[in-house]
């Protein structure tokens, strides 16, 4: 093939390959962007809009963060890991797996169902090295145990913590309220003689329950345990956005396709769109349809899904926030079990389930189309 002609189809695939990533990097906010916030909807705590704002703003954020800090993370997910280098090199490669991922995850949006783009890239990973280098080709006991068991490990570590965590959160609810007030004028009449006013103005700061905290005297008064519900919120988009960022980034980065910060900046961008366009299915569904859910249980659920992302974003742990999320909100149904919905939560467990196989499958065939037109 002429050098020109040669030239030509690698441009073509490269474009290919970064809308693939875009298209990847949309369905993925719009089926994660929301779950960091779903406790702040599903108590009640603010709007959905609101909400969303507040989950795309620090994701984004997270996103930005996670240029410099998570080459671990891209080093897992370009395929490296799994298959030799001359398959991870290979722009249909790299593309099928955007690809196959891309659609697993926008599928399971369309239905409303929270699913991990980790997982659906895992399979997407496997599928495709499969059909480009056979079954011995791929790395099983690496993807297994650097990605999978991961994955499957982290649902069960945050519902049980949110139960353990629930008795300390409520009982701080019980003396929930901040209030700063200004004591009362105090009268001073010594001896018969005319009152008198103290000139004492000095604000008091208070920790109370809420009705002692509701005098009419306050200058200023806070919840503590609405602000812990919105800063865990802020902390699981922030550490979201760190963790999935370097996770799709990383096959462009293999294909240089552009520079490595303007490359997470498309992510973060593309992430964005997809949580404010297409997030209000999957918000539905873990907000409204797992569970009801009290201020407490909520807040338990988000401070457990902010520390377990966060300290999975630091060890370059590739934790699915969706899991962990979800593991806690299952938590809190396990607390209702009598209003929890539990045929939902079995939809919501059979798509974990069926999301790596669907991702491998799709990975798969896209591989074998793309290296048919090449």
């Amino acid at each position: 093939m002429p050098a020109r002609l040669r030239d030509c189809e690698r441009t073509r695939l490269n474009l290919l390959l970064i809308a693939a990533v875009g298209l990847l990097s949309y369905a993925n906010g719009a089926n994660d962007n929301f779950k960091g916030v779903a406790t702040l909807w599903g108590a009640g705590r603010t709007s959905y809009w609101r909400a969303l704002s507040w989950a795309t703003a620090f994701t984004f954020l997270g996103s930005l963060a996670a240029a410099g800090t998570a080459s671990l993370l891209v080093s897992k997910f370009n395929g490296s890991k799994f298959v030799g280098a001359e398959i991870y090199t290979q722009l249909p490669f790299l593309a099928a797996v955007a690809l196959g991922g891309a659609v697993t995850v926008l599928l399971a949006s369309r239905l409303g169902l929270p699913v991990s783009t980790t997982h659906a890239l895992t399979g997407a990973l496997a599928g495709a090295g499969v059909m480009a280098a056979g079954f011995a080709g791929v790395k099983f006991a690496a993807l297994g145990s650097g990605v999978v068991v991961p994955l499957l490990f982290s649902p069960f570590v945050a519902l049980a913590l949110t139960l353990g965590v629930h008795p300390i959160v409520a009982r701080l609810a019980s003396r929930d309220c901040v209030c700063v007030t200004e004591p009362q004028a105090m009268t001073l009449a010594p001896d018969g003689a005319a009152a008198m006013e103290s000139a004492s103005s000095t604000p008091m700061l208070r920790v109370a329950g809420a009705a002692e905290c509701n005098t009419g005297a306050e200058i200023a008064r806070g919840s503590l345990t609405d602000t812990l519900h919105w800063l865990s919120g802020a902390g699981i988009s922030f550490a979201r956005g760190l963790n999935d960022t370097p996770k799709i980034a990383a096959v462009l980065l293999v294909a240089a396709a552009a520079t490595v910060k303007l490359n997470f900046v498309l992510v973060a961008v593309a992430m964005a769109m997809g949580g404010m366009l297409g997030a209000a299915r999957v918000a539905q569904t873990m907000s409204k349809q797992i569970t009801p859910m009290a201020t407490e249980e909520a807040v338990s659920a988000n401070l457990v899904a902010a520390s377990l992302v966060m300290l999975a974003s630091f060890f370059a742990l590739p934790v699915s926030t969706t899991h962990v999320t979800s593991g806690g909100i299952f938590g809190i149904g396990l607390r209702r079990r009598g209003e929890a919905d539990w045929k939902r939560v079995r939809e919501i467990l059979l798509a974990w389930a069926g999301t790596l196989p669907l991702g491998a499958a799709l990975g798969g065939v896209v591989y074998l189309i793309l290296v048919r037109l090449a």
